[in-house]
């Protein structure tokens, strides 16, 4: 079964929550990135809090980007997501080596860092970004979303996401939820959906369960008490095509295209956010280059014509 995110609304309608299950793709991403356990769960976390933010905050053909720098040994965390449940990100450094904290256990907040930017930029078709901005308040992950919502976007709420991994490496469980209130919520209703966090089991207890993101929303707000909105599919965006790629090589100067059929007979490009590797041949770079070449003569003769046109002004 394909990973799950369920959108409800509370019964007395003072809350939206969001729940996602999404082991699959964070298994997923982990292989394609050949990542660490530490990094796993860094990148694990980050897109699961980042498909439940864009299933919030989203519609039709929008998409989401989300970059926090924290100044840890872990580098960059980099996420995207689209409305419609694809997600896909990346580490700056995946390969890290386990940090461990007092208690033996992975040091998120360590790897990642809490001394840095938080930015979410949202992309609407034919309208210019929106840049929204904060700090990293821990490194959880979690807690840093959460801190983004409430300060930037104005609204009380609360994101709780977590991987678990096998003694193998490979992910266990990973999972999250999001609770926002909604316009009329008491302080009254805040302070029980507050008790009911602390009350909540962990999410990896919750997951092994093995029953799909209802089990996280049946512990916290009770079985019963929402009302279901919808289900989304979601995964790890599809890879672009190898003609994507040498579409970017046609951005390239003329010189750069050359060397690299001159010195390497041809060219690895990787995907940053799959880690996919596409192998082009000197012959395929040939057929580039032309390209380049003939941009950079169209872009010459624009030059040529616009200084003609400044010379004849001055002669006036």
């Amino acid at each position: 079964m394909a990973d799950q995110l369920i959108k409800v609304i509370t019964k007395d309608k003072a809350f939206r929550a969001f729940a996602i299950d999404g082991t699959q793709l964070v298994a997923k991403a982990a292989e394609a990135h050949n990542a660490s356990r530490i990094a796993t769960v860094v990148l694990g976390r980050a897109l699961l809090a980042t498909e439940i933010l864009a299933q919030a905050i989203l519609k039709g053909e929008e998409r989401l980007g989300v970059q926090m720098d924290g100044r840890g040994p872990i580098g960059k965390v980099v996420t995207e997501a689209n409305a419609h449940g694809a997600v896909r990100g990346y580490v700056t450094n995946p390969q890290l080596e386990p940090i461990v904290n007092d208690e033996d256990q992975l040091n998120i907040a360590g790897a990642v860092g809490n001394h840095g930017s938080f930015q979410v930029t949202k992309l609407a078709p034919y309208s210019k970004p929106y840049i929204g901005q904060s700090i990293i308040v821990s490194g959880e992950i979690g807690d840093d979303f959460t801190y983004y919502l409430t300060q930037s976007e104005q609204i009380p709420s609360v994101i709780g996401v977590g991987v678990t991994m096998n003694a193998d490496g490979t992910v266990a469980q990973a999972g999250g939820f999001l609770v926002q209130a909604l316009p009329g919520t008491t302080d009254a209703q805040l302070d029980d959906l507050d008790q009911k966090l602390k009350q909540m089991k962990p999410l990896a207890e919750l997951l092994a369960e093995k029953k799909g993101p209802l089990v996280i929303l049946d512990n916290l707000i009770g079985q019963g008490n929402y009302t279901s909105l919808d289900s989304v599919s979601v995964g790890l965006a599809a890879e672009p095509a190898k003609d994507a790629y040498a579409e970017m090589l046609a951005t390239l100067p003329s010189h750069e295209v050359q060397a690299m059929i001159d010195e390497d007979g041809g060219a690895e490009v990787v995907g940053r956010f799959s880690g996919k590797k596409h192998y082009f041949e000197a012959a395929e770079l040939e057929k580039i280059l032309k390209t380049v070449l003939e941009r950079e003569a169209r872009a010459e003769e624009g030059d040529e014509t616009d200084q003609d046109q400044d010379d004849s002004k001055d002669n006036k």
